[in-house]
């Protein structure tokens, strides 16, 4: 009786032509990433986040999405590798993303709004239309390290009317550049196209006056949730659940005292 070695070789021979090594368990590689340099994040993240791949961070306002985005940005082009900015609303503050770390002459700045500050009205599809084009011609562009679309004041039921064959889009145009593409929002959009789906919660503030006059807030200290890995996805590993990692950042007023 033959064993189940040779009933396996014989299968995978006559199917070869069809189905290369149909019954042979593939192994897939670790995906390569661009280190955060927040430990605590990094060691959540297996490393940092997805070269190649959507990384999706999500939470409410100042609950550390930005600083999350700069950190990320920061070593990144302090590697030596260009990024963009892609900012739908217009509140990057170049002052702040210095004092992150960002080298500012390796970072393409777009900003979609012709006023400073302008807020968003209940109709910013222009906008958003105008932020969607620009990151597609960026990935399809090449040559950038990471790419991050700033939807942070864009409501949940604007971002959720994306259509998904334009994440889809981009996810093989992120993999085809070999770009990390870092979407900021208020709520989940992208789904399923998302490598590394991110959440953001605030922890805990300091009031930098100690009598509180001033509207001022320091060590700031935030928690990030990774909700979902699809890289580490296997049908033969059980879901793991939701991890945790509290990190802290550092505002430009504190370096004053």
């Amino acid at each position: 009786m033959p064993s189940s070695a040779a009933i396996r070789l014989q299968i995978e021979t006559t199917l070869a032509n069809r189905v290369p090594a149909a019954l042979t368990l593939k192994i897939k590689q670790a995906p390569e990433v661009f280190a955060t340099r927040i430990a605590e994040v990094d060691t959540v993240l297996d490393g940092g986040i997805p070269r190649g791949g959507i990384t999706e961070i999500a939470g409410a306002a100042s609950a550390g999405r930005t600083s999350f985005g700069l950190s990320a940005i920061a070593a990144i082009t302090q590697s030596g590798a260009a990024c963009a900015w892609v900012d739908v609303s217009d509140t990057l503050s170049p002052e702040s993303a210095a004092a992150a770390g960002v080298e500012l002459k390796r970072l393409l700045w777009l900003r979609t709004s012709t006023e400073r500050r302008q807020k968003l009205t209940d109709k910013p599809w222009p906008r958003l239309e105008q932020a969607l084009k620009a990151t597609d011609l960026l990935l399809q562009a090449g040559g950038f390290g990471a790419i991050v679309l700033d939807m942070s004041d864009v409501l949940p039921q604007h971002t959720m009317r994306i259509p998904l064959a334009t994440w889809y889009r981009f996810r093989l145009a992120a993999e085809q550049a070999r770009t990390a593409l870092i979407f900021l929002s208020q709520a989940p959009c992208a789904h399923s196209c998302a490598a590394l789906a991110l959440r953001c919660e605030p922890a805990s503030v300091r009031s930098f006056s100690s009598n509180g006059e001033t509207a001022l807030f320091e060590h700031q200290q935030y928690t990030l949730i990774r909700e979902r890995n699809r890289n580490e996805s296997s049908v033969f590993l059980q879901k793991k659940p939701p991890l945790r990692a509290a990190w802290h950042a550092e505002t430009l007023w504190s370096r004053v005292r």
